[in-house]
């Protein structure tokens, strides 16, 4: 990897998927558990387990409650959450940034 690049401790916790939930998360604060379905296209149970890794390291929240006799989870990221989040998209932006002049043929040579 270039030096400065060097994959942060989070790279695991916001892979794919997870990404795209905090991500969604992060646009629409207390988005409920059904909307996150449907945006991602995940299934119950798939979302279910990355929304429960997640809180488990407490980069998001959920307020559990009722709307009239159905269930509702609302998530939200937490404040260090957000800020995990944001030290994790810094990185990419700066791997991408790297990467690009490399890919455009300008900056490296090819193997």
């Amino acid at each position: 990897m270039t030096q400065g690049h060097a994959v942060p401790k989070d790279a695991r916790l916001f892979a794919h998927p997870r990404l795209e939930i905090t991500g969604a998360i992060a646009r629409r604060a207390g988005i409920s558990f059904r909307m996150l379905c449907e945006e991602l296209g995940l299934t119950d149970g798939n979302l279910s387990a990355h929304l429960r890794a997640l809180e488990a390291e407490l980069v998001i929240a959920v307020d559990r409650g009722f709307d009239g006799h159905r269930r509702l989870s609302q998530y939200r990221l937490t404040d260090p959450g957000r800020t995990r989040l944001r030290a994790y998209v810094r990185w990419v932006d700066g791997f991408v940034g790297a990467l690009l002049p490399v890919l455009a043929g300008d900056g490296g040579s090819e193997r």
